[in-house]
């Protein structure tokens, strides 16, 4: 099949939605399919067969920092299209209709349309705002055949703002590359990254609801009540605009608390290799959970997340994993659940077994084999 994907944003960062779109893409690809990418402004895509289609600005949505196009050419659109001659046109969505929704209404009606939806909201704000591009979007999206979310949380955003049901299908991870990434790196790396005594890791932006700051008021927690391991140190990576108010708690507390910076995707499997407990605290805007599946597939002893309903599907309701995201009790909740994930071996075990068991669910294998599905439907929907 020649398939095109089509997403508002740029293709320069590895956030999300990028991660979706080029872990499957590339597999598509291995499978001999032909994969092309309609996105906004890209100047440097890691992809092959990129076309740059939209000016974008930087705007805040949902949580978020992303880019929406503001100008594109119907023209430039137009020979697209007509060159590529897709099969397929694969849309993230929401969608804005100064891009994608351009793209849906120039495509010829030969060609299948699938859209994915990935949006968890934060608010009410970001809720309203879904059900007003959902009116503005209504004509276009009529000439999209199949609908698929990334999680139960996001079918729900696409009922109730694009009144559509979806069909529900992970979001993919390269689980063999972590694992060779892993191999790659080697018992010394991840050694240096572990250093002495119990490691505890966060990688992610430093934003209020990613929850960097949850997990150091865990810590003080945790310190009050005496209940970490000798030795333990805690190392949280990434960058963002609240990493300066993260340092200065940290200042304070009596466990060694180390911040890399962005760590880059060459040495990400080894840091959350090297993690007894790696710890995602976010308190909502997840649509599904990218970095605990990535965590577990890198081999992290124990995954520990905030139970935000995204996260929570990922790791299939399993209670031992998720600790509360309520204001007044997540402190002493995660601190606990830490030191139980350091100091109770056969608890830790079993757990990490668990966990190990998800990852054919999420592979992008699976995960293609169940869009190829997906794309052979919508062809079918086109030639009735």
């Amino acid at each position: 099949m020649r398939i095109a994907f089509v997403f508002d944003d740029t293709l320069d960062v590895h956030d999300g939605v990028q991660q979706h779109i080029v872990t499957l893409g590339r597999e598509l690809a291995r499978r001999g399919h032909h994969v092309e990418y309609l996105v906004g402004e890209s100047e440097h895509s890691p992809m092959p067969d990129t076309h740059s289609l939209s000016k974008n600005v930087m705007v805040s949505f949902n949580g978020n920092r992303m880019r929406v196009p503001v100008a594109s050419s119907r023209a430039q659109i137009r020979r697209t299209l007509h060159e590529g001659n897709y099969d397929i046109l694969h849309v993230q969505a929401p969608y804005s209709p100064l891009l994608a929704g351009r793209v849906l209404a120039l495509a010829p009606q030969t060609a299948g349309v699938v859209a994915t939806y990935h949006i968890a909201p934060t608010s009410m704000a970001a809720y309203y705002g879904g059900k007003a591009l959902g009116m503005i979007n209504q004509r276009t999206h009529q000439r999209i055949d199949e609908v698929v979310a990334v999680s139960p949380v996001a079918a729900s955003y696409a009922r109730h703002t694009a009144h559509v049901e979806s069909r529900v299908i992970a979001n993919p991870v390269d689980v063999q590359a972590y694992v060779a990434a892993r191999a790659q790196a080697g018992a010394a790396r991840i050694a240096q990254f572990h250093g002495e005594g119990p490691h505890v890791v966060f990688v992610g932006r430093f934003v209020s609801r990613k929850g960097a700051g949850i997990l150091l008021e865990a810590l003080d927690w945790g310190e009050r009540q005496g209940i970490f391991p000798p030795g333990m140190h805690v190392t949280l990576a990434g960058a963002g605009p609240l990493l300066g108010d993260c340092r200065a708690t940290a200042a304070r507390l009596r466990t060694p608390v180390a911040f890399p910076g962005f760590v880059d995707e060459h040495d990400k499997p080894a840091l959350l290799a090297s993690a007894d407990a790696a710890v995602f605290p976010s308190t909502g805007g997840e649509s599904f959970g990218i970095v605990l599946v990535e965590a577990i597939a890198a081999g992290a002893r124990v995954v520990l997340a905030g139970d935000n309903p995204g996260y929570r599907s990922t790791l299939r309701d399993d209670d031992d994993a998720l600790f509360t995201i309520d204001p007044q009790r997540r402190a002493g909740e995660l601190a606990h659940s830490i030191a139980r994930a350091l100091t109770d071996a056969p608890w830790a075990a079993s757990m990490h077994e668990r966990q190990a068991a998800l990852l054919e669910r999420y592979d992008v294998r699976t995960v293609a084999d169940e869009v190829e599905t997906v794309y052979a439907q919508a062809i079918a929907d086109r030639r009735q």
